[in-house]
């Protein structure tokens, strides 16, 4: 074997060993992704008023973007978010609606 051609394998080898983390990332990610459903928050209350709903709808607009721009800080939490954001925005989420009054249910 030539050095040409051991060269040409070992850049070949590289690249699949590239080509296979890059695929089982995207992989976790977009299962990640297919996961992050919209959350409703327990709480107490009528869910169909539509002072509820306007309040749920304020609160996860408000959290997801009070999440996406502290995770757009560092590109280390940018890269976190992926995995982390969704428990985070349903934390926010149930912050705010604690905040604008809505007790949490407490488990049977």
């Amino acid at each position: 074997m030539t050095d040409c051609s051991r060269v040409a394998a070992s850049a070949a080898t590289a690249r699949r060993r590239r080509w296979r983390i890059i695929t089982v990332l995207a992989g976790l990610v977009l299962v990640q992704g297919g996961c992050s459903a919209p959350y409703d928050p327990p709480v107490q209350g009528d869910h169909a008023a539509a002072r509820y709903k306007a309040d749920l709808g304020k609160c996860r607009s408000d959290s997801a973007e009070q999440v996406r721009i502290k995770n757009a800080d560092t590109p280390a939490t940018w890269i976190k978010s992926a995995f982390t954001g969704s428990s985070e925005v349903r934390a926010a989420i149930r912050a705010c609606m604690k905040a604008k009054g809505y007790t949490l249910e407490s488990a049977p």
